[in-house]
């Protein structure tokens, strides 16, 4: 699926309504037929996510998917929150990322939000953490709008990375010094950094 990169110049709501037109891809049959763990799933009628961004302090309540259907207008509005802070740019995230972190966040049982520091990334920021971050990947699932780098407070990280490992959810990484938890929707696989 080609990554699509959108300039958020205009204003949010220009935002929302491009995102909406792009949602055909993210929603056609083989991205949502993919299998996903069940016994996290504390309310199975919809999927809810409460979300702080770090870097803009913005805060974000939705719920993305109700009744066996994703609300688009609610990805996009997630779409927005994750956008690249530093170009201002957003993308189609894969919805995956989303369901995985409510599993992950219904697994761990907290009303505290997930403290989000990094999602979706251009080409150029990430470059340009890679100038300053021996950690980033060149081809970094961020770019492709299949990652995001949190936190949640109250939880130990190292709680959050385990239970994330167990569950199968994807690419798990755990950055000791930064204090933050990785987690992309690529095969299974981990690892720990200082």
């Amino acid at each position: 699926m080609q990554q699509e990169h959108f300039k958020s110049t205009v204003n949010r709501r220009s935002f929302l309504r491009a995102s909406l037109a792009l949602s055909a891809a993210a929603f056609s049959p083989s991205v949502l037929s993919q299998e996903y763990p069940t016994y996290a799933q504390a309310n199975p009628s919809q999927r809810r996510l409460r979300m702080l961004n770090v870097n803009t302090r913005e805060q974000l309540d939705v719920v993305y998917w109700k009744d066996g259907n994703y609300v688009h207008d609610h990805i996009g509005q997630l779409n927005y929150f994750m956008r690249d802070h530093h170009r201002n740019e957003a993308a189609q995230m894969h919805v995956r990322l989303y369901d995985s972190l409510y599993l992950l966040h219904s697994a761990l049982e907290t009303d505290s939000p997930i403290s989000v520091l990094s999602g979706f990334r251009t080409q150029a920021t990430n470059e340009m953490l890679r100038g300053k971050y021996t950690h980033v990947a060149k081809k970094s699932f961020h770019i492709k709008g299949r990652a995001v780098d949190f936190y949640i407070a109250g939880i130990n990280n190292d709680k959050i990375q385990k239970t994330a490992r167990d569950m199968n959810l994807g690419g798990v990484g755990y950055y000791t010094k930064a204090h933050f938890v990785h987690l992309d929707t690529g095969y299974p696989r981990h690892w720990v950094m200082s």
